[in-house]
């Protein structure tokens, strides 16, 4: 082609050639050469740019732990998939809820695959825990319920705190394979490393209470088990 240019075009066919001859030295070998690397597809890519461990091979976005035991906050967590909100307002537990605000809890991608294929939570599983205030306090009733359009219940305001769980056998055998951290009960922005909490704070309670693997499960498996799919009829 860069010749065909070269004959009828002058200069111009000149620098068609010139540019055909760097894009063979660019490429490399010949395409029927065995040895040239295959391109990467773009799934792979995909695969190659997200965070990988082998201490949790079955875990996309692991958890990532500073040089002292600390917990580093997981980045984009909001990103991850969501299971559930558990909710205990304080007006219904007259005023003297331990946790008042919205649960928003979320797992990594591999994590939640995982369990609705084996029912079994992998190694390096991350249970992330956004604590969300009611947007009003006070309510419109003394059970702190209010008035919106849509009826009378307990609406989401600012955010109010993270926590996360993780499961690592070889970390936390003591309490059942999950260690527990709170990266502040406040508003963002939260702490950006955390400390495994004593087991009286936390894991104490999941290991006497917890429905499955130190997890509230029941509150998640709306979520966790597949929708049912309706089969198109054949005509």
């Amino acid at each position: 082609m860069s010749l065909f240019y070269s004959k009828y075009f002058g200069g111009l066919g000149s620098i068609a050639l010139s540019l055909s001859l760097l894009f063979l030295t660019a490429c490399g070998k010949k395409p029927d050469d065995a040895s040239a690397a295959a391109p990467v597809r773009m799934s792979e890519r995909v695969a190659l740019a997200v965070a990988t461990d082998p201490a949790y091979p079955e875990i996309d976005v692991p958890p990532v732990w500073a040089s002292d035991g600390k917990l580093v906050q997981p980045k984009d967590f909001r990103e991850m998939v969501f299971i559930g909100a558990p909710f205990t307002p304080h007006g219904l537990n007259d005023g003297k809820a331990g946790f008042p605000e919205f649960h928003n809890v979320y797992v990594q991608p591999a994590a939640f695959k995982a369990y609705r294929a084996t029912g079994k939570w992998p190694e390096g599983t991350m249970m992330i825990k956004e604590l969300q205030l009611v947007d009003d306090p006070k309510g419109d009733f003394p059970d702190g319920s209010r008035i919106a359009p849509s009826g009378r219940g307990y609406f989401p305001g600012p955010v109010n705190g993270l926590d996360v769980a993780v499961k690592d056998s070889k970390r936390f055998s003591a309490t059942n394979n999950w260690g527990y951290f709170n990266f502040n009960h406040a508003a963002p922005p939260y702490l950006v490393e955390a400390a495994n909490k004593p087991v009286e704070q936390c894991a104490g309670c999941h290991m006497a209470n917890a429905h499955e693997d130190m997890v509230y499960v029941k509150f998640y498996k709306p979520i966790l088990t597949p929708l049912p799919t309706l089969s198109i009829a054949k005509k």
